[in-house]
């Protein structure tokens, strides 16, 4: 394994001026991208074209294709081998163009709303008078026939059960459409799983929050307003078999060439904005990382593969497409580093001994590489192979899959505010963020694609938490999973957990610490109705519980060591702050 070398080699390398070798921490191409990075950097390039020029790209969109075509000529100009590799397809393509709506009578208000993909929009614009959704279920089945062609504004309803009660009744209604609250800020989503014979009808309109309060104001009380909406919603439903894409594109290994260090982020975004920070941002810093290395003349030793996987937004269905298509290569993949995290700098990584010291010397270069911009290796115990961005499919594979750590400047965004909302474009992204993380992309990549072998993978995964096989609704088992441990002990919907192995419960996150700190033996008390009943949860025959047990002693035997340690340094201290003794 190829490791930092030590002073004297140090000293030697630079004496007999070897730094310029493939094997050398910080060779000529290092510096060379160091240099590029800060002298002649075009991330922001990349960022705008995607955003701008092209703008949102949901899966199965044309923008979307338009971005994996561009990107991937983008790759061929700089001297790549690229090409697009079908994962899959959907059933029901999507476009999402202009939409518009207000208040139109007695007086006009531009209003701020979203919607839902794969969901209805508007045969053009449509202008009825808005009424708010009766209190009781029974009034608004009761008045069914006097609300075809309203905006209805639905109520905010407490259960599940009551809120898609009447979800259902307004299906069977010729409503113009419905108004729910759409938070601040309004996220976008939606589901794919629709098919071309029964499409989405209903026109959900999802409106800011402060303007939704002030419909239901105006709509509500002893004198309700008589309100005229208009809504132009262009929202289309393209029929399929839509063949959806992963962007590949090589710089080939001069030594290694069937192995592989694999760099890159998703190609496809939410539609209710730009798209820019989730996730132009990764393909922009990918896309540079490519360019640098290629202007620099980089010569790897093993290949580095750049990819843009789609349908990430829908469950990581292009990366677990490539994943179970190309079994074979997943012995051979060093690391896989995904930026999704938007425009943050990249500041760091995570893994256990020995990976970590590999993850040191490959990106010692960038410590210090830009003041204001920190960036670390972190040693944890392994890496959760779960996760909800593209590096997942590959942990679980026994792949090192790296989500980049994202933060620590001045100047940070809140990229919890911007994701999936009306404000992902181009303007909230921090230029000098993303030329600062599109070098360490680069240096990261090819030091790593420089090393002797590939990183090792000892402890790499982190057992998964012990699961219940329920899904909860607080405190109380809203179904129970068949095959699951609480369905061998005999569990049902509608059991309410009272207290695990002896502790009460009060709420979620008491059931999350309490099952995951318990014996693998667990004793859970259930309310049943009116009786309180005993269970049994037993985890000792799972196959990851006895890593759970030995992480959990050397957790404990830590916290040991550490609170001794701390006793005996507070002891010490309080010893050297005694008065000498007076002399007689």
């Amino acid at each position: 394994m190829r490791r930092k070398p030590s002073a004297s080699i140090r000293a030697v390398l630079l004496a007999t001026l070897v730094a310029s070798t493939p094997f050398a921490q910080r060779d000529a191409t290092v510096e060379r991208v160091l240099e590029l990075g800060r002298t002649d950097n075009r991330v922001g390039e990349h960022l705008e074209y995607l955003t701008k020029r092209i703008g949102h790209r949901l899966t199965s969109s044309s923008n979307l294709r338009r971005a994996e075509e561009w990107s991937r000529a983008r790759f061929e100009e700089f001297g790549l081998d690229a090409r697009l590799e079908p994962w899959g397809e959907f059933e029901v393509g999507f476009e999402r163009h202009e939409s518009s709506g207000a208040i139109v009578a007695p007086f006009r208000k531009e209003l701020v709303f979203g919607t839902s993909a794969w969901r209805a929009g508007t045969p053009g614009p449509v202008r009825a008078r808005a009424v708010m959704e009766p209190e009781a279920i029974a009034d608004l089945e009761a008045s069914a026939g006097e609300l075809a062609g309203v905006w209805l504004v639905r109520r905010e309803r407490e259960g599940r059960q009551a809120f898609a009660r009447v979800t259902s009744l307004l299906g069977e209604m010729d409503v113009a459409g419905e108004i729910r609250d759409g938070g601040e800020p309004i996220r976008t989503g939606g589901n794919a799983d629709i098919t071309w014979g029964e499409l989405p009808a209903l026109v959900s309109v999802r409106l800011r929050s402060d303007q939704y309060e002030d419909l239901v104001e105006r709509l509500s009380g002893e004198e309700p307003q008589e309100l005229e909406l208009e809504f132009d919603i262009d929202n289309r439903f393209m029929p399929g078999p839509v063949p959806l894409f992963n962007v590949v594109a090589d710089l080939v290994g001069a030594e290694f060439p069937d192995q592989y260090v694999i760099v890159g982020g998703h190609s496809d975004s939410w539609d209710g904005a730009e798209g820019a920070q989730d996730n132009g941002t990764g393909m922009a810093t990918t896309l540079e990382a490519a360019r640098l290395l290629a202007a620099s003349g980089a010569r790897p030793r093993r290949t580095i593969r750049f990819m843009f996987w789609s349908g990430e937004e829908q469950g990581l269905l292009g990366s677990r497409g490539y994943v179970e298509q190309n079994p074979e290569l997943m012995e051979k993949i060093s690391a896989v580093l995904v930026h999704d995290g938007g425009s943050n700098v990249l500041s760091g990584l995570a893994g256990p001994d020995p990976l970590a010291r590999d993850l040191r010397w490959a990106t010692e270069p960038l410590v210090g590489y830009t003041p204001g911009m920190p960036f670390a290796i972190e040693e944890v115990e392994g890496l959760r192979a779960g996760g909800s961005s593209d590096h997942s499919p590959f942990l679980r594979a026994g792949v090192p899959g790296f989500f980049w750590e994202q933060g620590g400047a001045a100047d940070d965004t809140s990229y919890r505010w911007i994701h999936h909302t009306q404000y992902d474009t181009l303007e909230s992204v921090l230029p000098h963020h993303q030329e600062h993380s599109a070098v360490v992309v680069a240096v990261t990549a090819y030091n790593l694609a420089m090393l002797d072998d590939l990183l090792p993978r000892e402890n790499l995964i982190l057992p998964d938490q012990r699961r219940m096989g329920v899904f909860l609704d607080g405190t109380s088992i809203a179904r129970v999973m068949p095959d699951s441990k609480a369905s061998a002990a005999g569990w049902v919907a509608g059991d309410v957990i009272v207290a695990i192995d002896g502790n009460a419960v009060e709420g979620r996150r008491d059931i999350t610490r309490l099952l995951q700190a318990a014996p693998s033996v667990i004793p859970i008390r259930l309310k049943r109705g009116e009786e309180e009943i005993e269970t049994t949860l037993d985890y000792s025959d799972d196959p990851e519980e006895a890593r759970r047990l030995e992480l959990r002693e050397v957790r404990e035997r830590q916290a040991a060591e550490r609170k001794a340690a701390a006793a005996e340094e507070e002891s010490q201290e309080a010893a050297e702050a005694e008065p000498e003794p007076a002399t007689p």
